[in-house]
């Protein structure tokens, strides 16, 4: 584990008890800020693609590229709610540490 996220996991409260844990925690942290950063990149390209379109596109084919967009975006959205809102993890952050 990272300096890096040993402070955090310290500051969170977190108490590892074996090497296992600590692991799952260093993953967990990579996770949500690789989500994150990508969750962003997808929010910007679809700002950006759907800005493009404004005025240049019938009003059903922008609608169809926005649907598009967010379909993108929601892949990392969904996963980031559900652990925000349920506490829910992805299965590999569970299991395979």
């Amino acid at each position: 584990m990272t300096a890096d996220n040993t402070i955090h996991a310290l500051l969170a409260g977190l108490e590892a008890t074996d090497p296992g844990d600590w692991r799952r925690r260093a993953a967990r942290i990579a996770w949500i800020k690789e989500t994150i950063a990508a969750f962003r990149q997808a929010q910007e390209e679809m700002d950006e693609r759907c800005s493009a379109a404004v005025g240049t596109v019938s009003e059903e084919e922008f609608e169809r590229l926005c649907e598009e967009e967010e379909a993108k975006v929601e892949l990392f959205r969904g996963p980031l709610f559900a652990l925000r809102d349920h506490g829910l993890w992805p299965r590999h952050l569970y299991w395979s540490l």
